[in-house]
């Protein structure tokens, strides 16, 4: 038998053990659940579904696609694309659809309660919100002469209320005549700036949210024998 060099007998080893590992890896099926550096693409009318349990009879949680999730489907047969986020009870808390696409076939994004209250939605017909209602500010006198007055030269209270703080800002707005000046207090520390009118500004309004607040706008002369009235003309919650 002829002579088989020992570093040939090495490579042949190596070979074998390298086409194991090939078939090894051609067996395994890759792990499924992660994307790393890509996109995942449904197309074609394809759906995604998160259901809370095994199985197609398990109830959708989180279904985004067509019909029969989405619903109802549109006049023509068609079925609507959009959103459903249910909770685990299966009532739907948020969803992107119509609920009339035959007299509103622009689909609104509705954020509902445990009783299918819609509490949030835009508006389909034109621009911003739909729900919640919004108060705006009450009109008031224009007259200055039926403005709250005060000839004291100390910080007097004429205008005050109560609310729940929802925003983590305010805006101000509050006139004043000649030869005084005006402050707004939240629970009974200033907020803002203090200053002859038109004072008008934003600033954080210092309480946790759905805080009780109380609102005080108080005014003082700076002009010795003056009467200084005032008028809030807008207090409302904004972003920070």
């Amino acid at each position: 038998m002829a002579a088989i060099p020992l570093d040939l007998l090495d490579r042949i080893r190596s070979l074998e053990r390298q086409v194991r590992a090939l078939m090894g890896s051609a067996n395994t099926r890759p792990a499924m659940d992660r994307v790393k550096g890509g996109n995942v693409v449904i197309s074609d009318g394809g759906q995604l579904a998160v259901r809370d349990s095994e199985g197609e009879k398990g109830a959708e949680l989180l279904y985004i696609g067509k019909s029969p999730e989405v619903f109802p489907n549109r006049p023509d047969g068609t079925g609507q694309s959009g959103f459903m986020l249910r909770r685990d009870d299966g009532s739907v808390a948020m969803a992107v659809r119509t609920d009339a696409p035959d007299i509103e076939p622009r689909q609104s994004v509705k954020i509902f309660d445990g009783r299918s209250n819609a509490i949030v939605a835009d508006d389909t017909a034109g621009e911003g919100l739909a729900r919640p209602y919004l108060a705006y500010p009450l009109p008031v006198p224009v007259n200055t002469a039926r403005w709250e007055t005060t000839t004291s030269t100390e910080w007097t209270t004429l205008h005050s209320s109560t609310g729940i703080v929802q925003h983590p800002a305010l805006r101000c707005l509050i006139l004043t005549t000649e030869g005084g000046e005006a402050r707004l207090l939240v629970n009974g520390v200033p907020v803002g700036p203090a200053g002859p009118g038109p004072l008008d500004f934003t600033a954080p309004v210092g309480l946790p949210f759905d805080a009780r607040a109380t609102f005080e706008v108080q005014a003082r002369v700076t002009t010795p024998g003056a009467t200084v009235g005032c008028s809030p003309r807008a207090l409302y919650g904004v972003k920070s």
